[in-house]
């Protein structure tokens, strides 16, 4: 329950400080203004699919909305791209020995 709050309340700041509504968001990722409305009161809870829209929406790396805000700085953005970066050239890595393997 923990995570889905974060997600969501995260969701609703940045949503809110980007001076986006509820039915900019909605429009913007295909979905229904009350699945917003629902979701920003914790009746409904995103798939990831839904979160990569809605940060694709927002223009935010989806992970932002896995950290506490007190943890925010202007770095975290680019501390969240770096890993993220590390963790594609990693699996990207385990990919080529699997198939070189077969």
């Amino acid at each position: 329950m923990y995570l889905e709050k974060l997600v969501i309340d995260n969701i609703k700041r940045i949503r809110k400080e980007r001076g986006i509504s509820q039915e900019k968001l909605a429009e913007a990722c295909n979905t229904a203004t009350s699945y917003i409305g629902l979701m920003e009161i914790y009746r409904n809870v995103p798939k990831l699919s839904t979160i990569e829209r809605i940060a694709e929406a927002l223009n935010v790396d989806p992970l932002i909305f896995f950290t506490r805000e007190e943890e925010l700085s202007p770095e975290s953005e680019e501390k969240i791209q770096h890993i993220k970066n590390n963790l594609l050239k990693a699996i990207e890595k385990e990919l080529d020995i699997i198939l070189h393997t077969r």
